[in-house]
């Protein structure tokens, strides 16, 4: 550029200018800056699209699709996001469950005091049993209580646990229902939830099993004498209306004395065999088959030390998990 140092500056100038203008018309525009990630990876944006989605709350355990909390209908319990909380579903939960399952009725029956009351007694069997059940405690107060501290108690239970896996399938229920609740409650402090129904059941329903209720417990693989006999169904179900035994179809009885167990009589055979046993339920079949043999010359069923006979303890919360 030296030429434009001599006496003609003037239309040095403008020629400057005309190159500056053609420079600034070939010019890309700046590029948008990147939006900041956040610790886990994701933009803050899609962070909060993920609390949204279901991920249980602050409490480092991973989101889950299976928990009380689902997307798709709207205007419920003030929730702004679309988000639907449900409360626990049936268990079901068994007569012969360990008693920190048991507890499991009273959260779906909404019995708060008589969940605390049971359990302060300190029946937990897991070793996070009072933590966990705890929390639901506080919980189920926060929300039909209006127990304000409840929400304190349950985040710092919360806080303190690991979601329970497969072979706890009431426990990992009541989880996921104090998860989904500390979430809902801090996004929406104001807010009261009013949960709806819980969906399906906790734990998966099943057949596993007969007793002869002669004292000796649940079979796996029952038998009798010729003449049948009355048998209690040992398993899972919400209810049962019958039982099909080779194919024909008996009446299936609630037991009057254990909610959530039901008995049929195995009707008589004609000869020694094995036939198969299945149970059907007001929705339809119940999983589960058992191989039910008659035996010739007894006319009851066997006690426990006949050969082939295979004992099986009542199904625990784990058995069905």
């Amino acid at each position: 550029m030296g030429w434009c140092a001599n006496a003609r500056k003037r239309p040095c100038a403008l020629a400057a200018a005309a190159l500056l203008a053609l420079a600034g018309c070939s010019a890309s525009p700046p590029a948008a800056a990147p939006q900041s990630p956040t610790a886990g990876g994701m933009t803050a944006g899609s962070a909060s699209d993920s609390a949204r989605a279901g991920a249980p709350g602050s409490t480092g355990n991973p989101g889950n699709n299976s928990g009380p909390r689902n997307n798709g209908s709207s205007g419920t319990n003030g929730n702004n996001d679309g988000g639907v909380l449900a409360w626990v579903p049936p268990g079901p939960v068994d007569p012969a469950d360990p008693p920190q399952s048991q507890w499991y009725v009273l959260l779906q029956a909404k019995d708060c005091d008589g969940l605390a009351a049971a359990v302060n007694a300190g029946n937990s069997t897991t070793s996070d049993g009072f933590a966990l059940w705890s929390a639901a405690t506080a919980a189920c107060r926060a929300v039909y209580q209006g127990q304000a501290s409840g929400w304190t108690d349950a985040a710092a239970g919360l806080a303190t646990l690991q979601r329970p896996g497969d072979d706890r399938c009431l426990d990992r229920a009541a989880y996921d229902l104090v998860a989904a609740l500390v979430t809902f409650h801090s996004e929406h402090p104001a807010a009261a939830p009013s949960p709806a129904a819980g969906p399906g059941t906790a734990c998966p329903l099943g057949l596993v099993g007969l007793d002869a209720l002669d004292g000796q417990g649940a079979s796996s693989t029952p038998s009798s004498g010729l003449a049948g006999g009355r048998f209690q169904l040992a398993g899972r179900f919400l209810d049962v209306v019958a039982v099909m035994v080779g194919g024909q179809r008996v009446a299936a009885e609630p037991d009057p004395d254990q909610p959530g167990r039901w008995d049929a009589v195995i009707p008589p055979a004609a000869a020694a065999g094995t036939v198969q046993i299945t149970a059907v339920g007001s929705a339809g079949a119940i999983p589960g088959s058992l191989t039910f043999t008659y035996l010739s010359g007894s006319s009851t069923a066997p006690d426990a030390t006949t050969p082939g006979q295979s004992s099986v303890a009542t199904p625990s919360e784990g058995d069905l998990g």
